[in-house]
């Protein structure tokens, strides 16, 4: 059977735009506020006063004021609140619920988007008067040329090493095999693209520079900016159309002599609808118990013990607050000619051991799907009603019909009706296996009585509370695996709602690929316009190897580590202290804390300058055989973030180039 499918970081929705824009400007004017602020210093220091630092830019003069006044409000709001005055902590009205909104976080906002107007300003004015893009294209052509006769893009094809020879070095059972050969393609031409982008990108302006070509275009009436830009567009189409040839082979290699079995398993892309999961029995509504494991994606309930009417029993409830309209299907493993129709539910468990158990088998657990009105004991009690009228109506009915095939027919009505009536399915005694990914179908006359109970009684929250969901699954161990514990994570069990091609969304996840070399590029040309060559691209690889440790760096950063910040956590080595118990509140420990907190505003500031580099990669998705969707995963949690990197970046090319002394200064 096939693995498991995990992601630690939802991808980012449209839900979380507005706060995730809220932050971008924050952060990104914060930048741009001190960079005028500087640059007002700079110029009037160099001027010795005389000169109005807006005089050569007038256009900076509303934003910029205005965005000064901002974040003076901003200091003293500051400044009022140390002093204990409550009124700086109101909230404010916001139509989007998503954004913050106290009076700080506005004035920030606004401040923010100020300074990036004063800044952008000068860049648009040149856009619309100036720059043509004629030039840049001409500029790009003229780069592809340059590159393909520099034979840089031959780094590309070796990949044809991993095409002729990876199957002798990658083991794989046949249930594994299109998962690992996914693993080798996106591994290889992973490394592979990104040395030539950075190669290409921080190496090409320093080149010119040093070589003095650069001085036959810039004594033309040609901007600074477009060779910029004509650089970037031009390796990043060049990068382009290599990484479609390479995708299209690495299709070809991952299709081509898959075992049967493998291909159906794995050639396909599950398109998943998630449910929340809470917890019951347990300490935490939120997270089962630990079982000591340091990855604490999953959490684990147990089953019932001798104890448990003293001890209430655990289970994992994944709540759905809507269903599609329609996801009933036939149910292929029927051998009737009049299959009957079905929910797919799949899920992927892990199983903690605390026995050694039999060999070659898994745990049993109860599966019972219901209405999500009820609660775990309505669901006790519902249960006991469904059980209690289902041996009545059971021994009527071999009472009254002799046929064995007509009583089992009868016997199958009984079950329907029941769940239409209470609205409730059990699917007791179900064998889990670990780390396999198993079906279980709903008959779909259960989501048919959800829909009628809908229209009946919409379903209503309290006073300040969410709707009730609409289907609640409640996963508890079976009482014939008393001693042996279930781990679950949220996206271990899920409704299958279709299933799409493989090859479309093995070509999603060259798109995640793309957006990674666009921002190495990106990032390698902007360094490359004040830079030299080799510090551009160990500045490039710098940034890059921090993104790929971005979420250590923010837990760190957020005060989430365990032994605190680094002063502390040394403090607790010299004194050896534990890490779980509290320092007592001496000026020492004070003063180490305020320290770290410090600290830790500093690397909140530095996490701005790293790309998240871990949302690009998309293999994941592919070799486990889940849909990568155009909206949420590619639009929204891929390229608008890219876009939102990159534009500072772009921002600060333009200025270091223009400003940058070359053949002509101005």
């Amino acid at each position: 059977m096939f693995a498991t499918f995990f992601l630690e970081r939802d991808p980012m929705s449209w839900a979380d735009l507005p706060l995730a824009v809220q932050n971008w400007l924050q952060n990104a004017g914060g930048v741009a506020a001190l960079a005028v602020a500087l640059w007002c210093i700079a110029w009037t220091v160099q001027n010795h006063g005389r000169v109005n630092p807006f005089a050569a830019f007038p256009a900076f003069v509303v934003p910029a004021v205005l965005a000064g006044a901002c974040y003076l409000l901003v200091v003293l709001l500051f400044a009022g609140k140390l002093l204990g005055m409550s009124f700086v902590d109101e909230m404010l009205p916001t139509p989007l619920g998503a954004l913050r909104a106290s009076a700080g976080d506005w004035l920030l906002t606004i401040g923010g988007a100020l300074a990036l107007a004063a800044v952008v300003w000068p860049i648009a004015h040149a856009l619309a008067t100036r720059i043509r893009w004629g030039r840049i294209w001409a500029i790009a052509r003229l780069s592809v040329k340059d590159a393909v006769r520099n034979r840089i893009v031959l780094l590309v094809a070796s990949m044809a090493i991993v095409f002729l020879f990876a199957d002798w070095f990658v083991p794989y059972k046949p249930e594994d095999q299109v998962r690992n050969y996914v693993r080798v393609v996106y591994w290889s031409m992973t490394p592979l693209f990104l040395m030539t982008a950075s190669l290409l990108g921080a190496f090409s302006i320093p080149t010119d520079v040093k070589s003095q070509s650069i001085h036959t275009i810039v004594t033309k009436p040609v901007e600074k900016f477009e060779i910029v830009a004509g650089r970037f567009l031009g390796y990043a189409m060049l990068l382009s159309v290599g990484l479609a040839a390479v995708a299209g082979l690495s299709l070809i290699y991952v299709v081509r002599g898959v075992n049967p079995d493998a291909a159906r398993e794995s050639y396909k892309a599950r398109v998943p609808i998630y449910g929340k999961l809470t917890f019951s029995g347990t300490k935490s509504i939120d997270k089962g118990d630990s079982v000591g494991r340091e990855w604490e994606y999953r959490t684990y309930i147990g089953g019932p013990t001798h104890e448990s009417g003293k001890v209430p029993r655990q289970y994992a409830i994944w709540s759905f607050a809507d269903l599609p309209g329609d996801m009933a299907r036939e149910d292929e493993s029927s051998s009737e000619s009049a299959k009957p129709r079905s929910v797919p539910f799949e899920f992927a468990f892990d199983i903690f051991r605390l026995n050694k158990g039999e060999e070659n088998k898994g745990i049993y657990c109860t599966f019972v799907f219901m209405d999500g009105r009820l609660s775990i004991p309505d669901m006790d009690r519902v249960q006991k009603a469904v059980d209690d009228e289902r041996r009545l109506l059971q021994t009527k009915a071999s009472k009254e019909i002799a046929d064995p095939v007509e009583r089992q027919k009868r016997l199958k009505a009984v079950n329907e009706e029941l769940v239409r009536k209470y609205g409730i399915f059990e699917a007791p005694g179900f064998e889990v296996s670990d780390y396999h990914t198993q079906t279980l179908r709903v008959p779909s006359y259960l989501f048919e009585r959800l829909a009628e109970l809908e229209k009946e009684r919409p379903r209503e929250g309290l006073p300040g509370e969410d709707a009730p969901p609409m289907l609640r699954v409640v996963v508890g161990v079976d009482h014939t695996s008393p001693t042996q514990m279930l781990g679950v994570a949220r996206r271990d069990l899920y409704i299958l709602a279709a299933e799409q091609p493989f090859w479309i969304n093995f070509l999603k996840g060259i798109l995640g690929m793309w957006c990674t070399i666009l921002l190495v590029l990106g990032v390698a040309i902007g360094c490359s316009t004040y830079l030299s060559g080799i510090i551009s691209w160990l500045c490039t690889v710098f940034l890059f190897g921090a993104g790929l440790f971005k979420d250590s760096i923010r837990q760190l950063a957020e005060g989430r580590s365990p032994g605190g910040g680094p002063l502390e956590a040394a403090f607790r080595i010299i004194t050896r202290t534990s890490q779980g118990a509290p320092l007592d509140q001496t000026p020492t420990a004070s003063l180490l804390q305020g320290g770290d907190d410090v600290y830790r505003w500093w690397m909140r500031r530095f996490l701005n300058l790293l790309p998240d580099v871990s949302r690009h990669d998309l293999h994941q998705y592919v070799a486990n055989g889940f849909d990568i969707s155009w909206g949420q995963v590619l639009l929204t949690d891929n390229l608008i973030p890219l876009v939102a990197y990159l534009l500072p970046w772009g921002i600060l090319a333009f200025y270091l180039m223009k400003f940058r002394e070359i053949a002509n200064p101005r």
